[in-house]
């Protein structure tokens, strides 16, 4: 069983968010550390969304795109951070939300009363604790 999730890129432009959905590992210590330590130039960002699926996140895009069960997967957009927060964890049931503003990421979950995103860089230093 995948602990699926969404992962998106922010927009300033335009305030929209665009995500791809990845199947497995979804939970912070894995995709948000890799998402962190690969993934956490805006240009790198966008080519790993642009993929639309990943089975499982790898250190490089190429690498992800080759562990793709599925390849012919488009983004799902999204018109705000909002909506992306009301309607992403709908998405194949996903149960962490991953947003990059184009500078830092940030992650959601599912579970809890406080439906917020939170640094990534908070959240990996809360569990190393």
């Amino acid at each position: 069983m995948g602990t699926r999730s969404m992962i998106g890129i922010y927009n300033p432009a335009d305030g929209t968010v665009k995500a791809m959905y990845c199947h497995y590992d979804g939970y912070p210590a894995y995709n948000g550390k890799m998402l962190r330590e690969y993934y956490s130039d805006p240009v790198t960002a966008e080519q790993l969304i642009d993929l639309g699926y990943a089975s499982s996140l790898c250190p490089t895009v190429s690498e992800t795109r080759e562990a793709a069960v599925h390849q012919d997967q488009e983004t799902v957009p999204y018109e705000s951070v909002d909506q992306y927060m009301r309607n992403g964890h709908d998405y194949c049931g996903t149960e962490y939300l991953y947003l990059f503003d184009t500078e830092r990421w940030f992650v959601a979950s599912r579970y809890g009363d406080d439906q917020r995103f939170t640094d990534i860089d908070t959240i990996l230093s809360e569990k190393a604790a």
